[in-house]
């Protein structure tokens, strides 16, 4: 999977790394949005975090 440009929330950085796992997000009537699991290089935590649309699932 290709890298995504994302903020940490857990050490405050702007980093550039391949989420775990994507996956849609929609209630039924609204369009959705793409979110990703990503693990902090600093932190060792996971977080989620709003990848583009364009990117595969």
């Amino acid at each position: 999977m290709p890298k995504v440009k994302v903020r940490d929330p857990t050490s405050g950085q702007e980093l550039e790394i391949e989420p775990i796992k994507v996956w849609k997000l929609a209630p039924k009537p609204r369009k959705g949005v793409k979110i990703g699991l990503f693990k902090s290089p600093i932190t060792g935590k996971y977080f989620r975090a709003k990848v583009p649309e364009d990117y595969p699932v």
